[in-house]
């Protein structure tokens, strides 16, 4: 067994429940009232929520007990949950929903779906039985009308009743993709496992038996596929607002309480560097802020214009009429995608733009100016202090550094004087981000492989061989069925669209933000910690601040690593 395989996001949480509480704790000793800071990790975020849904008896409840190891998780055969059950796993908010789509039940149905609505992820668990016709129905209502097949990981569940192997994985595959197409089973990320088979292994006492359930639970794969489904939906960046806020009032405290270095003018840095940091960091959040809003408005509008065509597609009196209803609306979802990619960079051209002038000014006040000048004399007298910060590796990389470019050319200003840093590239290199317009059909997995020179009912998949012939002689029932098929491919297409634009748009703005703001960030946090170790004769109380901040910014630095 591997004890080094976890589900990463549950296990990092009790790591910044403990640094937030260490946090606070040190504020106490200096006297700061810490009523203002919350103990939820989520305090001003929606909290990440992960319902557990599918047939009863489908081991959804086990799942849960072999993910988080609750002991008090009810198991066993028949219904064993009558209500949605939440559990709260190191702050992540787990759903166990009573079994859904049974004629035993009909109640349960509509209270798994209310948890369904509003979650991140949806663990959708069936036995190696698969779909019946009516379990199979309300799956797709989950997949298609509720657009759920972006936050699904579909499971497979008792797999040992017929033996968890490639062979019966792969004929379960096939049978799989008839209920979930035009998704396939691959785009829901499914995993076959035995979920009973990895609880007997904790109390299996021969090792080698254990060793055996264990593998055979394929547990591992079902960490992984749930660590890359947080990777990609980008839910990590909720765990840094406390931090984040956190570390603001514990640096603000230092700068208030702080001893001097023994030279003003190294002082009269370190509170640059603050500010220049806080500056930064505030450009940062209200740029994430404009860019997922204008985002979220254009993957909304191509929601919006699937369900249109999807909905009128059969009001058209021929084929060639409702080609051109969808060639038009995929048209306007490229357009979409087009304005999409132009407001971004606009908005990021813009607001780092401000940002660029808005240090500038910072730097080119007389204040700046002499101290600037002050410390380039200092440096060419020698002044120990000086040397000690102006000779450090943090101040001189590549010769790119604050002290570095301040001593170079004293008649400098602005930016280049005191930053030497990339942020002066934050507009130029805007289009090396974005600029590349971004096609949202190119991307949708099930229609790659698709010719993409034919109709675009071709696309979709769809085809109106019956559905646009109005005769006597059509069987009224396929007739239905292939209309219900038609509605919900296009649905399903514009859906996927959406979430692709989404998927793209989120990696480009964590790409960006990583190379000019939080690189920026953490080089001034490493000049700060420089100028703190000058410090003399600093109190415990601060000692123990310093070393709280340091451990929250690692933690942040973790959790941008994921």
């Amino acid at each position: 067994m591997n004890d080094n395989i976890e589900f990463r996001i549950a296990s990092l949480l009790p790591d910044i429940k403990r640094k937030v509480n260490d946090a606070k704790k040190a504020l106490k000793k200096v006297g700061y009232d810490t009523k203002s800071i919350s103990d939820d990790v989520f305090a001003d975020e929606k909290p990440i929520s992960i319902v557990f849904a599918g047939q009863y008896s489908a081991g959804k409840s086990s799942i849960l007990k072999m993910l988080t190891g609750y002991p008090r998780i009810e198991i066993g055969v028949g219904i064993t949950t009558q209500t949605a059950q939440k559990y709260d796993w190191n702050g992540i908010n787990v759903v166990d929903t009573p079994g859904i789509h049974t004629t035993l039940r009909p109640d349960h149905d509509e209270i798994s779906y209310e948890a369904i609505k509003e979650s991140d992820l949806l663990i959708y668990v069936v036995t190696q039985e698969l779909f019946d016709d009516y379990i199979g129905k309300n799956f797709r209502r989950l997949l298609i009308d509720y657009d759920k097949a972006g936050e699904m990981l579909l499971i497979v569940n008792k797999m040992a009743d017929i033996g968890n192997t490639k062979a019966n994985q792969e004929i379960k595959l096939q049978d799989l993709e008839k209920v979930t197409s035009p998704y396939k089973p691959s785009d829901l990320r499914t995993v076959f496992i035995d979920a009973n088979s990895f609880l007997d292994s904790k109390t299996e006492e021969d090792l080698e038996i254990a060793q055996l359930l264990y593998e055979r639970s394929n547990y591992e794969t079902l960490i992984e596929e749930l660590n890359d489904f947080i990777a990609e939906k980008g839910l990590t960046s909720r765990l840094t607002t406390v931090l984040y806020n956190v570390l603001d009032i514990v640096e603000k405290v230092i700068m208030e309480n702080k001893l001097s270095s023994g030279d003003e003018d190294i002082d009269a840095l370190e509170e640059q560097l603050y500010q220049k940091r806080r500056i930064i960091f505030d450009a940062r959040r209200n740029l994430e802020v404009k860019v997922q809003s204008i985002v979220d408005s254009a993957t909304s509008d191509i929601r919006s214009k699937g369900r249109e065509v999807a909905n009128s597609i059969y009001d058209y009196k021929n084929e060639e009429d409702a080609n051109e209803a969808i060639a038009a609306a995929y048209a306007y979802v490229e357009s979409i995608s087009g304005k999409c990619t132009d407001d971004v960079i606009t908005s990021i051209e813009e607001l780092s733009g401000k940002l660029e002038s808005e240090l500038d000014d910072f730097y080119n006040t007389d204040f700046s100016k002499q101290l600037q000048f002050r410390l380039n004399n200092k440096y060419e007298k020698q002044n120990p202090q000086v040397m000690k910060i102006f000779k450090s590796d943090l101040f001189t990389q590549g010769g790119t550094r604050i002290v570095s470019n301040t001593v170079g050319d004293v008649g400098a200003n602005g930016l280049k004087a005191f930053s030497g840093s990339n942020m002066h590239e934050l507009v130029l290199n805007v289009g090396h981000f974005f600029g590349k317009s971004f096609k949202p059909w190119e991307a949708v997995k099930w229609v790659k492989g698709i010719s993409m020179a034919g109709k675009a009912l071709g696309i979709f998949g769809v085809v109106f061989s019956l559905g646009m012939q109005v005769k006597d002689d059509i069987d009224s029932d396929n007739r239905e069925k292939e209309m219900r098929s038609n509605r919900e491919k296009l649905r399903a297409g514009f859906n996927d669209a959406a979430n692709e634009l989404n998927n793209h748009f989120t990696k480009m703005l964590d790409d960006y933000v990583a190379k000019y703001y939080l690189s920026e960030i953490n080089d001034i946090d490493s000049q700060i910690e420089k100028i703190n170790s000058l410090k003399t004769e600093k109190s415990n109380e601060l000692d123990v601040l310093e070393s709280a901040a340091k451990e929250i910014k690692d933690e942040i630095s973790v959790i941008h690593s994921i």
